[in-house]
């Protein structure tokens, strides 16, 4: 038997054919060499052949006209085989094949393969697996489209009641206990039980929303890196406000130099200890589950920057009970919390982060709660 009858011989499409059939068939098919980013196959071409991926890897794509775009539909990996659907309908490709490496594949000529009933069979086998997985694969798409769709809903709700409670604050400013803070946390909080519940019934892995070991040391090691130089960039901003915004010229650069007195303070203690709490609830609701889904659900080359951006502004809102200024610095962070939370998808490290630049902002530069 030559090599190349013994290459189809490992394929599932062709187990059960003898020696002779395989040798016919590896006659008739001839040898491709596909680099990265060429199609193997083009939705709408004319199909006549089916191809053995002997090594490489590829994509499928099927195309969205409207916003001229390519899904992703699926892979291919080695010893698949590429575009036998045709073969029974002999219609036009329906989808695209993309090498995403180099690939060494056999094309098959469909006038070799229907002399061949085991062939057949074997086709016939392999399409109902296929659309086996594809129904399994639909079934948990739509559980993740509910599970967003009651995300979104939850999220609007909120922030219309948060926008609400934003409008009565100047009424009830006299009456909250010192910072309205405190208007804030009862909304995280709501915000984080219709987070929690979106991501346990999504049907996904929580690893996906960055919660566990998973890219944990490279989150804390990024953490450790990013965030010092960017307390060195908050000063840079503050000396910046102090300079150009008339009220606060005469404010110290640094209101609490003495770190170890500040932390001595019980209040200050507790203070950050809430903060910090805050600060991991922000992080779930805003990184684990808007970020991690939007990049995740959205297509295109741009759903990174869209994912970072749109939770960006989330964050941003959220500091809204501040002041105007204070949400529009907050934007900020919250895209650089986002980029690292993209590079690692781990929330641990972000939370980190979160929670010593919150710290220093607040008692170590003396900038107020609210």
């Amino acid at each position: 038997m030559t090599e190349r009858a013994k290459l189809l011989q490992k394929v599932a499409l062709f187990r059960g054919l003898s020696s002779t059939e395989l040798e016919a068939i590896a006659a008739a098919a001839s040898r491709r060499d596909v680099a990265p980013g060429a199609d193997i196959v083009r939705e709408g071409d004319p199909a006549a052949e089916l191809f053995v991926l002997l090594d490489g890897h590829a994509e499928v794509l099927r195309r969205d006209e409207g916003r001229d775009h390519h899904h992703v539909m699926g892979e291919v990996g080695r010893g698949q085989v590429i575009g036998e659907m045709a073969l029974f309908d002999r219609e036009p490709r329906s989808a695209t094949v993309r090498a995403t490496e180099p690939c060494v594949l056999l094309a098959v000529p469909f006038s070799a393969l229907g002399s061949h009933p085991q062939f057949l069979i074997n086709l016939a086998r392999g399409m109902s697996e296929r659309l086996r997985d594809q129904g399994e694969a639909s079934f948990e798409a739509a559980q993740q489209r509910a599970a967003m769709g009651e995300l979104i809903v939850k999220i609007l709700v909120l922030l219309c009641a948060y926008a609400i409670l934003l409008s009565a604050l100047p009424q009830v400013r006299q009456h909250l206990p010192g910072s309205t803070t405190w208007i804030s946390l009862p909304v995280i909080g709501l915000f984080g039980i219709a987070s929690w519940r979106f991501m346990r019934n999504s049907g996904r892995p929580l690893a996906s929303f960055g919660l566990g070991f998973k890219h944990m040391l490279g989150s804390l090691v990024e953490a450790a890196l990013i965030t010092p130089p960017f307390l060195v960039v908050l000063v840079g901003v503050k000396w910046a406000l102090i300079r150009v915004i008339p009220a606060l010229h005469g404010q110290k650069l640094i209101e609490n130099v003495d770190v170890g007195a500040t932390l001595a303070d019980p209040a200050v203690r507790r203070l950050l200890i809430i903060y910090a709490v805050s600060s991991a609830v922000q992080e779930l609701i805003v990184r684990a589950s808007l970020q991690s889904s939007l990049e995740d659900f959205l297509v295109g080359k741009r759903r990174v920057a869209t994912a970072i951006f749109t939770a960006g502004v989330m964050f941003s809102v959220n500091h809204l009970h501040m002041s105007f200024l204070f949400a529009a610095l907050a934007f900020l962070p919250g895209l650089l919390w986002g980029w690292m939370f993209h590079r690692q998808r781990n929330l641990l490290g972000v939370t980190l982060s979160h929670a010593i630049v919150g710290g220093f902002v607040f008692f170590v530069l003396g900038v107020k709660l609210g």
